[in-house]
């Protein structure tokens, strides 16, 4: 098996740029810019930790009427970055027709920058990297989306991310959830895929289980103060050890440090 080189990946989600844009009231407002400034602290936690790749595992945008400004401050974020971003659209910012994805091109502005625009899903093996990528884009109009279905077997001995937007469940748990990810789908996975990079949770969590390294990031900054448990960013490092994440704090109101 050909030696594969170490990479190092940040894995963000549920950014939600964009948050509360209908309101007037100047809290909210104050909040938009701070969730923008919790961004920003992802992108500079890329580069200095000198990253390969930054994963964006959905719900990126808060909605579908999110304006040209933020669209055009999100592009010009990822683009600071010197490594290669992927982004999977969720169920806040779908890839369907007419959608934010299709109404802006910020790939024209991030060229860096690579969105998962499959349903059904897409493989994709990004050049200079031993990476590759697998994730499937949510659209609205599929009422019985499941963030796993159809994922494929390993390719190579390159390092395998998958991406997933969606609502990890045990076996013995609540099988109604919408965008279901199941224990089981994750212990098939294993021997193919090195870390999957879910999103759909605002809090960290780590479902890793059947020797599958499963981590939500967490957001960089919770659309609510309820949620106490965001405000992180994952940094992943892929080498001879194997797979492993620590966290990183990005909530902009937040002391500097590790989780």
């Amino acid at each position: 098996m050909p030696e594969r080189r170490p990479l190092r990946v940040v894995h963000t989600s549920d950014v939600h740029l964009g948050a509360y844009t209908g309101s007037a009231d100047g809290k909210w407002a104050e909040r938009r810019d701070l969730m923008e400034t919790a961004f920003s602290r992802v992108i500079d936690l890329a580069i200095a930790t000198n990253a390969d790749a930054l994963v964006i595992a959905g719900d990126f945008f808060d909605n579908a009427r999110v304006d040209e400004r933020t669209v055009m401050f999100a592009a010009h974020q990822i683009a600071r970055f010197p490594g290669q971003s992927f982004l999977l659209p969720g169920n806040h910012d779908p890839m369907d027709p007419g959608g934010i994805y299709w109404r802006f091109d910020m790939e024209a502005v991030a060229k860096r920058l690579t969105i998962v625009r499959d349903h059904a899903g897409a493989m994709l093996e990004p050049e200079g990297l031993d990476l590759v990528l697998w994730g499937r884009a949510y659209i609205d109009s599929d009422w019985h989306f499941k963030p796993l279905q159809g994922l494929p077997e390993r390719l190579d001995s390159r390092w395998h991310i998958a991406l997933a937007h969606g609502h990890f469940v045990r076996e013995d748990g609540e099988m109604h959830r919408s965008l279901l990810i199941r224990e089981s789908e994750i212990e098939a996975a294993a021997g193919h895929w090195d870390y999957m990079a879910f999103g759909h949770w605002e809090p960290h969590a780590d479902v890793s289980t059947g020797g599958v390294t499963a981590v939500y990031s967490g957001a960089p900054m919770p659309l609510s103060d309820a949620n106490r448990k965001a405000g992180w960013a994952a940094v992943v490092d892929f080498d001879e050890s194997g797979v492993n994440w620590r966290l990183h704090r990005v909530d902009p109101r937040s002391v500097e440090g590790d989780g």
